[in-house]
C-alpha cells in the first residue's frame, strides 16, 4: 500500500490522537517530543510549530523537544545509557496532563520505546509516528496513538512524518477554535 493511502487510511486514527491532545493542552499540558537522528531533528520541527505558529492568530502551546540539550543527552547517555536518555528526561519534566510523542523511522528505536513506555507509566497521552511496519514499537501498542508509514524508505517515512505532524498542529487548533469540541464525546 502507498504511504500516502496508507495516511488516508489513518484519517480516524490521526483526527482521535488530536482530539486527544487538544484536551490535553486545554487541561494544562504540554507537548513533549523525542526521536533519534532525523527525527531528532523533526522533534524541533514539531515544537516550534506549536511554540511559534507561523499563522498569524494560532494558539501557541507549550512544547519541549527532549533532543534539543547536548549536554543532557551525552550526561544522561554516559551514566545510564543510550537507552534511557529520553525516559530519564521524561521522569524529571513530565506532568500527567501532558502528551508525549516519539519518532522513529522503523519503530525500532530502544530509547524511543522506553520513553514512550515511561511515558506511559506517568500517566501521559502516548502518540508515536513510525515508518517501516512500525517496528516492536507499533506491534506491542506501546503508544495510544500509533501512525505507521509503510515504507522502509527513511526519505518517504520523514516526508508523511512531516504531514502528520501538521496535521496533528492544525486539527488540535480546530478543536480550540469551535465551542464544544473539547467535549470527549465528540470524536470516537
Amino acid at each position: 500500500m502507498a504511504p500516502g493511502q496508507a495516511l488516508a487510511d489513518d484519517a480516524v486514527r490521526i483526527g482521535r490522537a488530536c482530539h486527544e491532545m487538544a484536551v490535553r493542552f486545554h487541561r494544562g499540558g504540554k507537548l513533549i517530543v523525542f526521536g533519534n537522528g532525523g527525527p531528532a531533528t523533526d522533534a524541533q520541527h514539531v515544537v516550534v510549530e506549536f511554540v511559534h505558529p507561523v499563522i498569524v492568530g494560532k494558539r501557541a502551546l507549550p512544547a519541549i523537544s527532549l533532543t534539543n540539550d547536548a549536554a543532557t543527552l551525552t550526561g544522561i547517555s554516559r551514566t545510564e545509557g543510550f537507552d534511557e536518555v529520553f525516559a530519564a528526561q521524561l521522569r524529571l519534566l513530565a506532568a500527567p496532563e501532558d502528551i508525549a510523542l516519539g519518532l522513529s523511522v522503523d519503530g525500532r528505536c530502544a530509547n524511543v520505546r522506553r520513553g514512550l513506555v515511561t511515558a506511559r507509566d506517568l500517566g501521559l497521552l502516548t502518540v508515536g509516528l513510525f515508518g517501516g511496519d512500525g517496528g516492536d514499537i507499533a506491534r506491542d501498542a506501546i503508544a495510544d496513538h500509533a501512525v505507521v508509514v509503510s515504507s522502509d524508505d527513511p526519505c518517504i517515512v520523514k516526508e508523511v512524518h512531516v504531514t502528520i505532524y501538521h496535521i496533528l498542529w492544525e486539527l488540535v487548533h480546530v478543536f480550540f477554535e469551535q465551542p464544544g469540541l473539547l467535549d470527549p464525546a465528540v470524536v470516537r
